[in-house]
């Protein structure tokens, strides 16, 4: 009980418990928007005034034509393990790694490579007739759904350089290298 009554430790302490609530304060504001920015991934964003809709909902419609792919695949013994893995690892990063929108846009250039693999081999393979006309369905929702998710990424990966034109600086950024805070991350390559 001595050591709170010495004026030395009472100092201490004040700055101790300033500098926790700083720290803490800031965390949690830093964080909501960080998190507001990477939910533009799976919402939708709006750039200039301008609303562009979810990378997310393009992303989730080619992985439902990759089940589609891979089915008719199977039937020509095309391989198609490596489109399988890449979308699961795709799929799971958007549902267990939703802040990481950099790792999710990895997971995506690494599924696309697979997926128009697996397209060009098929369009090269004799096809029946039923699955033919299938894959001429599903080669121009493909490229429909790969175009939208290049022009809504484009519109995300334009709040995140905005976000980071404002906060990726003094004082902001060493706040948030203190408390830990990971700032929003592009989708795919720039």
């Amino acid at each position: 009980m001595k050591f709170f009554k010495k004026p030395g430790a009472a100092i201490f302490l004040s700055l101790l418990v300033v500098y926790l609530s700083t720290t803490i304060s800031i965390n949690a504001k830093l964080t909501d928007k960080c998190l507001d920015i990477s939910d533009g991934f799976f919402v939708g964003v709006r750039v200039d005034g301008v609303d562009y809709p979810p990378v997310y909902d393009s992303v989730k419609e080619l992985c439902s034509i990759s089940d589609e792919m891979i089915i008719i695949a199977k039937n020509y013994g095309i391989d198609t393990e490596d489109l399988y893995y890449a979308q699961d690892w795709l799929e799971s990063a958007m549902v267990y790694s939703p802040e990481e929108v950099s790792y999710i846009g990895s997971c995506y250039e690494d599924f696309i490579q697979q997926l128009k693999l697996v397209e060009n081999q098929l369009l090269s393979t004799g096809l029946s007739q039923r699955h033919t006309a299938a894959m001429e369905e599903y080669s121009p929702q493909i490229s429909a759904a790969t175009a939208a998710v290049e022009e809504n990424s484009a519109a995300y990966n334009e709040t995140v350089r905005q976000f980071l034109r404002e906060y990726d600086k003094f004082p902001t950024a060493q706040w948030a290298d203190i408390t830990g805070t990971s700032f929003p991350g592009y989708f795919g390559s720039l």
